[in-house]
């Protein structure tokens, strides 16, 4: 599942909400605080799975993500044997479907330096 997060309709008041409200990234021992979007609109951070809202702003700064991913289309890519797909990290956010869990898939992870 792929969605380029530039494409939610933000609005320059939420987007200054999204790069100035301070979440909690939990990465075990490396855990960072950190902002929802980058500095500058760079990229968008968002995983459920390891942000965590430090007060009542961050609460509602994840909210706000996550109402607008719900509501957006997204592309779904149907994997077939052989299939490379080259994504955008810091444009595109992507993510499994619950029916693609435990699926065997393999990841390789290449910086591209421009």
């Amino acid at each position: 599942m792929l969605l380029d997060w530039q494409t939610l309709g933000f609005s320059r008041q939420e987007l200054d909400v999204l790069e100035y409200t301070p979440v909690l990234v939990r990465a075990g021992r490396r855990s960072f605080y950190s902002t929802i979007l980058a500095p500058g609109g760079a990229f968008l951070r968002y995983d459920p799975g390891c942000l965590e809202a430090m007060d009542e702003r961050g609460g509602k700064a994840l909210a706000l993500v996550e109402d607008r991913i719900a509501g957006a289309p997204c592309e779904t890519h149907h994997w077939r044997q052989g299939d490379i797909l080259i994504i955008d990290n810091w444009r595109v956010l992507h993510g499994r479907s619950p029916s693609d869990q435990g699926s065997g898939r393999r990841l390789a992870r290449i910086l591209i330096d421009a």
